[in-house]
């Protein structure tokens, strides 16, 4: 039980700086610019946070 609340707490510690990372991509991603590599990071970005939700989303289950 502890082994799951130490990877829980390290998934939202995660969460919270991918949604950090996301944010400030967002600054510069205006509507009328379009960077192909924060593009492509922004992607990473969103596929890294929903693999955590689905992470998290077991560990909550069990």
């Amino acid at each position: 039980m502890a082994e799951e609340e130490y990877l829980r707490e390290e998934l939202m510690k995660k969460k919270k700086t991918l949604e950090a990372e996301k944010k400030s991509i967002e600054k510069y991603m205006g509507p009328h610019e379009h960077d192909e590599s924060l593009e492509k990071e922004w992607e990473r970005i969103n596929q890294e946070l929903e693999q955590i939700e689905k992470q998290l989303e077991e560990i909550e289950k069990e």
